[in-house]
């Protein structure tokens, strides 16, 4: 049996629900509302990664040996139990392994992923054609919704938009997306398909210059700089696709400071009357501050999985941000110094396997690791390894880049391994149908006084009103009978 030319068996399955996740996370997002908040939509990412486990399951058991580092395997299970010690010894811990199991289970998809690339490494197309698909998609909801509004100009396009909370998490996705047209330009140098890879990177193009995020903009023009040295042949076609996309994005100027490139301009030109901290959208601040934060307060293990949200008063005062726009500060900050090394050690010998002189990885493996390149670049600056979505999409872009292993696992190591796949989805099952019950809850706002004293002791989503709110652990009490009050206070309950 075959779909879209594809023979549908029990390897291509779980690939195809991947693809088909990648585009239905975000309608899941838009159309189920308790899930559209920062911390509630981990939930989506879960489930759909236990999806996609489940799926690959009678692949995975089939196999003989799986192929598999022991030493990378090692420090992941390293990693994974110091971030966990981390987070329950944070100031929220049932909250706060929201964010730990999304991590974890992510891993988990990832593994599983990376096996059944190594059956059928032909396939991975059908996951960066979905990725690509994804912002396509994207593209045309949003030029839908310009011309459904009555004024598109004056519209409030930074978080009053379809399909994501904020633009600059649209701007997410353009930069994981954007280099995989370098990908198609050398898997199908010959091709017919060239034109639609020209077509789609200067649609790219302008929706970078539109949206007008300085991270994504310089991580792009990073990438593209790299793969003009590496393919010197269509650095003519490239420059032709950004100047066409350029040219694309000035047909929907708004009036918002915070969009289009020339914004950009406006930073360096009109520098009077400005600090440095308005200068860099209080970046510096941020990041200058929470440094001071992890040394002074917890330079071993940090906070845990998540803990920037939870502390109280926010870090330089500003209570609106959760993270602190830099992933090694965010690492550094959660998880310590050793939980910011692993990471960074992976990174690093990802990029040595693929660009060694003795590596035998193709040009497409270099160019498809530019994707990831641009993510990280991207993530040193903004949040693109913190918000859910966007955690999901990088997941599955650093599996495709990961060159194939010849390591193999024993047989007694393997089915110990299949035992932590099966555990840890349980797990992570049972504790996000309980997040989810709590979830609902909170929003319905009717239930009763034995719920929510059992909701306060384990407060893996707590919150007496509808808008979360972040709190301190001792006020705990004075939340409960808050919530109870407004129970109470509910006609729907009477």
């Amino acid at each position: 049996m075959q779909a879209f030319g594809i023979k549908i068996d029990k390897t291509t399955v779980p690939l195809l629900y991947l693809a088909c996740a990648i585009i239905g996370y975000l309608l899941l997002r838009e159309s189920l509302h308790i899930f559209q908040h920062s911390i509630a939509i981990k939930a989506i990412t879960v489930f759909l990664q236990l999806g996609f486990i489940v799926c690959s399951l009678p692949t995975l058991l089939s196999l003989r040996a799986w192929n598999a580092s022991n030493n990378i395997l090692i420090l992941l299970a390293l990693w994974l139990t110091l971030s966990g010690i981390s987070t329950i010894l944070g100031n929220h811990p049932w909250a706060q392994m929201a964010r730990w199991f999304e991590i974890y289970i992510s891993i988990i998809a990832g593994f599983c992923l990376y096996q059944l690339l190594q059956l059928q490494p032909r396939y991975k197309i059908i996951i960066i054609k979905a990725i690509i698909i994804a912002l396509l998609f994207c593209i045309i909801i949003f030029l839908g919704y310009w011309q459904l509004l009555s004024n598109p100009q004056q519209h409030q396009w930074i978080n009053n938009i379809p399909l994501f909370l904020n633009i600059r998490h649209f701007g997410f996705l353009v930069t994981a997306a954007l280099p995989l047209g370098y990908w198609l330009l050398e898997e199908y140098p010959n091709s017919n398909k060239k034109l639609f890879t020209y077509a789609y990177l200067s649609i790219a193009w302008g929706l970078t210059f539109w949206l007008g995020g300085r991270a994504a903009f310089i991580s792009l023009m990073i990438v593209t700089v790299t793969y003009c040295f590496l393919s010197r042949h269509q650095t003519k076609a490239i420059i032709s696709t950004a100047l066409i996309g350029l040219s694309l994005s000035q047909i929907f100027i708004v009036d918002s400071a915070s969009l289009n490139l020339f914004r950009l301009l406006d930073i360096f030109i009109n520098t009077e009357d400005k600090s440095l901290y308005q200068l860099t959208s209080f970046r510096s601040l941020m990041y200058s501050e929470s440094l001071n934060y992890w040394w002074q307060n917890v330079p071993y293990i940090g906070t845990g999985a998540d803990g920037y949200r939870y502390i109280i008063p926010a870090i330089a005062d500003l209570d609106v941000f959760h993270h602190p726009h830099s992933i090694i500060i965010q690492l550094l900050l959660s998880y310590g110094l050793l939980g910011l090394i692993i990471p960074s050690y992976f990174f690093i010998l990802l990029g040595y396997k693929i660009f060694h002189p003795q590596s035998s990885s193709s040009k497409s493996d270099k160019t498809l690791f530019l994707s990831f390149l641009s993510c990280v670049i991207a993530g040193l600056f903004n949040g693109i390894f913190y918000h859910a979505y966007g955690v999901f999409i990088c997941g599955i872009i650093i599996v495709l880049c990961i060159p194939a292993s010849t390591s193999q696992t024993k047989t007694a190591h393997r089915k110990g391994l299949y035992g932590v796949i099966l555990l840890s989805a349980l797990v992570t099952l049972i504790y996000f149908v309980l997040f989810s019950v709590q979830l609902a809850i909170s929003k319905n706002g009717c239930t009763t006084k034995k719920v929510i004293d059992w909701n306060a002791k384990y407060p893996i989503y707590f919150s007496p009103t509808y808008v979360y709110q972040r709190y301190k652990p001792e006020e705990i009490q004075r939340l409960t009978a808050q919530y109870y009050q407004n129970h109470l206070n509910h006609q729907s309950c009477h």
